[in-house]
């Protein structure tokens, strides 16, 4: 290491966790409770990492009154069970602890920027023991959610990394956005809930097909940079 502070940025659902079945059925359970159709869980799916409220607008036909009730509940729904005394243990992607280890042993820093509620984000970091393994986090409770590089530009002040000195890894299209929109490098995963063919139209320079990958590429990637 030459000294110079550098940080990846991570994603939470669909690129550490897959917590597709939780949030489709907290979903679907919203829209019950809200007098509405239940959309396909192929759509619920599609929506994930969009977050809540603009998913929400799909869910409604555009109606905003009945999107914000939706949003809401879904909210009050989540930060309920996973608040609860038998929260869901949504289940990591093979990898991620070694790999987050693996980075810290290089000395680089580590944040979750998600879209996910906070509630549910502490919960499951928790539970996994990642707690100990990343730096920092940010959720839609702290700012202005992704694409906007709103996420990205917090952690990077908490840390003092220049735009040069970081990277995100995501697997929607909402995660490549945040990370040119914040000037940043994006590397997308290949299992996660938008197709690789999307992640690298959208900028992806690669598509992890494991997190065993991951520490080599951001140190090619960081040595290019300098």
């Amino acid at each position: 290491m030459d000294g110079q502070l550098r940080a990846v940025f991570f994603d939470f659902d669909g690129t550490l966790c897959d917590s597709a079945a939780t949030i489709v059925r907290l979903m679907k359970q919203a829209c019950r409770e809200c007098a509405l159709d239940e959309p396909d869980e192929k759509v619920i799916r599609g929506n994930i990492g969009y977050g809540v409220s603009h998913a929400a607008l799909s869910y409604t036909a555009g109606d905003a009154d009945k999107a914000a009730l939706l949003a809401d509940c879904y909210r009050r729904l989540s930060r309920e069970e996973y608040l609860s005394g038998n929260p869901p243990l949504d289940p990591l992607f093979d990898g991620v602890g070694d790999m987050l280890r693996a980075l810290r042993r290089e000395q680089y820093l580590s944040a979750v920027i998600t879209n996910k509620g906070r509630a549910g984000l502490n919960s499951l970091l928790g539970r996994h023991g990642l707690d100990r393994l990343m730096d920092y986090s940010v959720t839609a409770d702290d700012c202005v959610v992704k694409p906007a590089p709103d996420m990205a530009h917090l952690a990077m002040r908490r840390f003092g990394v220049e735009p040069a000195g970081c990277l995100l890894v995501g697997d929607t299209e909402i995660d490549a956005g945040c990370a040119a929109n914040a000037g940043i490098g994006f590397i997308g995963v290949g299992w996660g809930y938008h197709s690789p063919q999307l992640l690298r139209e959208k900028g992806a320079l690669a598509i992890l097909d494991s997190f065993d990958e991951l520490p080599g590429l951001a140190a090619d990637y960081f040595m290019s940079a300098t």
